[in-house]
Order: C-alpha cells, then sequence, then structure tokens
C-alpha cells in the first residue's frame, strides 16, 4: 500500500527535522519545506494528501498562503491542518482563512500531531507497540531541545535592540515573535509543566504585541526581558526539574475596581493559575492570615491605604516574607517604581496592561528563584508516547 503523502510546512529547523522523523517513522511520506514560498511549489509539484501548516513563520503571511490555497478549486477538499500551538485567536483565523481544523495542543503535540493526520486521512490509529517507538524515554530530541535552548534565547535576545527602538522596528518585532513561538513549540515537547506554561504565555504575549504595536511600552518590554533572563537561567534539566507546579499554585489580586478583579482573574486563568480577590485592604490581610498565597497582585490606588502602605504590612506578617509581590499601577514612573522596592514590592505592571503580559508575569515570579537543582545522575525523562 502506497503511503500517504503529507506536505509539513516549519519554520525552525529542529523541529522540521523531528516533525519529520516521526512522520516517516509513522509510515508517511513527508515533503518538507521551511518557508511559505518553498511550501507552495511543493505543493504543485508533489500533490500532497494533507497539508501540516504553522501560525508564524520568519516570511510570509499564514492567512494569505491558506486563502490562496483555497482560491484554487483543486484544493477544496485538501485537509490543511494547524498544528498545535497556544494561540487560540490566531488558530480561530487560521480556520476562518481555510484551514480544516487546529491541532488542540496536549501534553503530547506529537502524538496528536500524528493522531489528527491519520484521522485527517481516514486512517485507524497506530497500535500500542508501534506507537511507543516513536517517542520514548532518553529520546535523542530532548537532549537536543536542551542543547539549542540557549542559543534560541540568545536569538531572541538579539531582536531587543530592535523592539526598544523608538518607533520599534516592525520586522525585528515579528522575528521575536517567530522564535519565541518556535521556543514554546519546542518547550511543549519536554516534561516541565512549568517551562511549558511560561514559554506558551510569552508566544501569547508576543503575539498580541504584533498585532497590537500600540501595546509594546516599557512595561511589556520589561516583562519580555526579564522572561528571557529567566529561560536562560533555568534551561538545564537539573534546574527545569525544580520549578514548582503552577497548577498547585494560589494567587491574590487586591484592587477596588471590580473590572480590574476581573480582567486580571481573567489572565490568570488564561495562564493556567488559580487566584482570589480582594477589594480592600481590610479584606486582603484578612484573606492573607486564612489562606496561603504564592504571588500577590497588588493595585496601588487603594481605599484606607495605599498599594505600598499595604505592601509595607504585608512584608511583617511571618508567612509573607519574601512572597513576590507584583504592583498593578498606571503611574509607572520613577518614583513609585522606587516606593515599590522600598515598600517591599518586587515588580511592577503598568496599567492599562495586556492580558497576556499578566499571566507571564505571574508565572515568572511564580517560578524565579525557586528552581533547585537536583541530582542529575542520568537524566530519565516520561515517556511521551503515541495514544493507541
Amino acid at each position: 500500500m502506497t503511503s500517504k503523502r503529507v506536505l509539513l510546512v516549519l519554520d525552525d529547523k529542529l523541529l522540521l527535522k523531528l516533525y519529520q522523523e516521526k512522520l516517516t517513522a509513522a509510515g508517511f511520506t513527508v515533503f518538507s519545506a521551511r518557508d511559505l514560498g518553498r511550501a507552495a511549489q511543493l505543493l504543485a509539484e508533489k500533490k500532497p494528501e494533507i497539508v501540516l501548516l504553522d501560525i508564524v513563520y520568519k516570511e510570509g503571511d499564514t492567512l494569505e498562503f491558506l486563502e490562496a490555497i483555497r482560491s484554487e478549486p483543486a484544493n477544496a477538499g485538501l485537509p490543511i491542518l494547524i498544528l498545535p500551538n497556544v494561540l487560540g485567536q490566531a488558530s480561530s483565523e487560521a480556520v476562518h482563512a481555510g484551514a480544516t481544523y487546529a491541532i488542540l495542543p496536549t501534553l503530547e503535540p506529537i502524538a496528536s500531531m500524528i493522531d489528527a493526520t491519520r484521522q485527517a486521512l481516514r486512517m485507524s490509529l497506530l497500535p500500542a507497540s508501534a506507537a511507543e517507538q516513536l517517542f520514548k524515554t532518553d529520546d535523542f530530541w530532548i537532549e537536543t531541545i536542551f542543547a539549542n535552548a540557549v542559543d534560541s534565547i540568545n536569538r531572541m535576545r538579539h531582536c531587543l535592540p530592535g523592539v526598544a527602538a523608538k518607533p520599534p522596528e516592525l520586522p525585528a518585532l515579528h522575528e521575536l515573535w517567530n522564535l519565541a513561538h518556535a521556543f514554546s513549540q519546542k518547550a511543549a515537547l519536554l516534561p516541565h509543566k512549568a517551562f511549558t506554561q511560561i514559554t506558551g504565555s510569552l508566544d501569547m504575549l508576543l503575539y498580541d504585541l504584533n498585532q497590537t504595536h500600540d501595546q509594546l511600552n516599557a512595561s511589556t518590554l520589561h516583562t519580555v526581558c526579564q522572561t528571557l533572563d529567566f529561560l536562560a537561567s533555568v534551561s538545564k534539566p537539573d534546574c527545569l526539574a525544580g520549578l514548582p507546579d503552577p497548577g498547585t499554585a494560589s494567587l491574590l489580586v487586591v484592587d477596588d475596581e471590580d473590572g480590574a478583579r476581573q480582567f486580571i482573574g481573567a489572565a490568570l486563568d488564561l495562564a493556567g493559575l488559580k487566584s482570589d480577590c480582594a477589594e480592600t485592604p481590610a479584606q486582603a490581610i484578612e484573606k492573607l492570615k486564612r489562606n496561603s498565597y504564592d504571588v500577590i497582585f497588588l493595585d496601588v490606588g487603594l481605599p484606607e491605604m495605599n498599594g505600598f502602605e499595604l505592601c509595607g504590612k504585608i512584608r511583617v506578617m511571618e508567612n509573607y516574607k519574601d512572597t513576590p509581590i507584583v504592583f498593578i499601577t498606571g503611574m509607572a514612573t520613577f518614583l513609585n517604581k522606587a516606593k515599590a522596592s522600598l515598600s517591599g514590592g518586587n515588580d511592577f505592571v503598568a496599567k492599562p496592561f495586556n492580558l497576556a503580559e499578566l499571566g507571564v508575569k505571574a508565572l515568572l515570579w511564580l517560578c524565579r528563584g525557586k528552581p533547585q537543582p537536583v541530582a542529575a545522575a542520568g537524566h530519565k525523562y516520561p515517556t511521551t508516547a503515541i495514544r493507541a
């Protein structure tokens, strides 16, 4: 029986090789391209039976590419799947432009990709015995991802001068997102939940900044730089093993505006975090006495006492001497930054804030300073097998 022909289009060289290897091992004939121009050529020459497409590329526009494919009557029934990613809005736009559907992100992205490809082609799923060999413990690719992590982060850092320019250089911003997106996809292959969530939230933030350039400001740029520094410091197996599980964390949001509390709560929920809210300083202190929180978001302009004063009171509470406190302020001036530091705060987010930025900031402070190296007597990674 002739194997099914797959066109795989991925910008990142390492991911392209990995996905191509796994698809080939699963019985497909794979044609690969790293850009949309080459993909268009292969589509015409090789007549693939399915296309696997990413959301972003260094050059070219995914939505325009999809619309061009669907404009050809011969491609009307061609299955086009969007590879697993955390960008729900971007995936929805891709489907609207002509993609068949987006493969949902799971703990096993390669399993999801191969399962979805076989289902779209009306093929039966692989038996368990064959599936387990496709992505096994101590896989060479996991080691390769770690080996390339620092280089990937440095390439992102090289984009920052252009992004920070006045006005920002939009090609540099796009390249930063493209690199962060690929890094997020590689992180999703690793057995470290916190790392996956942080890189995924950074991907979402940079997607937002590419869509709405006016949200690129001192606050969001500060958050991006912080996150890259943090990722560089923990991109080793022994450090990642010591990161806390974000799913077990609890965060407190203190803000007297109902809309702000709902917005921040939604941002934290989007990042996979649980949160509690307080409207006043008195209510916040009472909740802090009764519960345990891992990160506190604190509005500066509160009734009864301002956020700086409340922060000082929190810092004398035995259980919260070192708990990260992030100020929420529309007055991100040098004076307020100084007050935040002097009162015991760790960081700030400027209003009007970006939904994704809040998630990145929360995950960053939840994990920052907490990674503890573990014994490295030969790392054994959990098996990520294709489901039967």
